[in-house]
């Protein structure tokens, strides 16, 4: 991946924008990774496969006692719901936000394992497990964005909604755009060299 901050801010920022959509609408996604994004003609991301969408209750929770999406991107309250019930809300969607932007900005995500169980036990243990690898220049906001989406569920950006996420200085502290103006255009000129 050689992903550039700028054009991982722009494609993080339309997945926020997305999954606010599908929250408002009463739904939790649950499979949030690259598989699942589609690009328009346009440049702008459009989330697919709701195969794993569920519905919240009038609290905003979900449960289930069924451990659903996808591996390196599942958030350690989706995995404790294995064979018993958890309850969890939107904020197994802002994990896997923090795992896409992490993979987007380093090339990996960061709880890859060689086996299933392997990633598992990391995700579990995140707080040990989550690492920056010091070779690859990260800005400030980007590693605080990272750290703020793979935290606790109690404390993670996004639990209190969109508007925190919004507010992050990665997504606030720059020109290219902002939350009304970014759905209006892309620059052609970066997209090609984000494709390349």
């Amino acid at each position: 991946y050689e992903t550039t901050e700028s054009s991982a801010r722009f494609y993080c920022a339309e997945v926020v924008l997305a999954l606010d959509a599908i929250h408002n609408l009463g739904y939790i996604h649950r499979d949030i990774k690259p598989d699942n994004m589609l690009l328009d003609a346009r440049g702008h991301l459009k989330l697919a496969d709701f195969g794993t969408c569920v519905k919240m209750d009038k609290d905003g929770l979900v449960r289930s006692d069924t451990a659903v999406g996808t591996p390196d991107y599942i958030s350690p309250e989706i995995l404790k719901s294995q064979s018993t019930t958890g309850v969890y809300g939107r904020e197994v969607d802002w994990w896997s936000v923090g795992v896409f932007l992490y993979e987007m900005l380093l090339g990996e995500t960061p709880f890859y394992a060689e086996s299933l169980v392997g990633t598992y036990h990391k995700i579990m243990n995140h707080r040990e497990n989550l690492a920056f690898p010091e070779e690859i220049p990260l800005s400030t906001e980007a590693r605080s964005l990272i750290c703020a989406f793979l935290t606790d569920r109690s404390i993670r950006l996004g639990k209190n909604g969109v508007g925190e996420v919004k507010a992050h200085l990665f997504f606030t502290n720059h020109t290219e755009w902002t939350w009304e103006t970014i759905r209006k255009g892309i620059n052609k000129k970066k997209m090609k060299k984000t494709e390349n």
